[in-house]
């Protein structure tokens, strides 16, 4: 199932209450990263970023998994240089507390978002690679 079909099965409290319900979370929402692109994600903390995950950890209380920095979206401002110098790091979440975003990406309680859906994280990726850092953000980070 897709990010879109999903907001027509669930209610917006389903995917987006804190707490959620941790059970019916990971049910929904951990089937998504068996379909990723190239193990790529839209990365944002601060500083957006195309990162490929690998060491993924699903289990009924958490997702888990270590991120690599792959491609960063430009300009970075002066003020996020260090963030955007780190190559790898950890991210996670407790099912409860993950949501699916109106913008189609997964987000804890604070912190980080992630687009994680196949196409849009190919199109962004080509994007980026012909340096349109504009329509990126605006397909991810600037959405809506």
């Amino acid at each position: 199932m897709n990010i879109s079909e999903l907001y027509e099965k669930y209610t917006h409290d389903e995917l987006n209450s804190m707490p959620g319900d941790k059970q019916l979370r990971y049910e929904v929402l951990s089937p998504l990263f068996n379909n990723l692109y190239e193990n790529k994600v839209i990365y944002h903390e601060r500083v957006t970023s195309i990162i490929q995950l690998e060491n993924i950890i699903l289990t009924p209380n958490k997702f888990e998994a270590t991120a690599i920095k792959l491609k960063l979206f430009e300009p970075i401002p002066n003020s996020f240089k260090r963030i955007a110098s780190l190559n790898s790091w950890t991210i996670g979440g407790n099912w409860a507390y993950l949501t699916l975003d109106k913008r189609g990406c997964l987000c804890p309680y604070s912190g980080w978002l992630m687009w994680i859906e196949p196409e849009l994280v190919k199109k962004v990726e080509e994007l980026i690679n012909k340096g349109n850092f504009e329509e990126a953000r605006n397909m991810t980070i600037e959405k809506y």
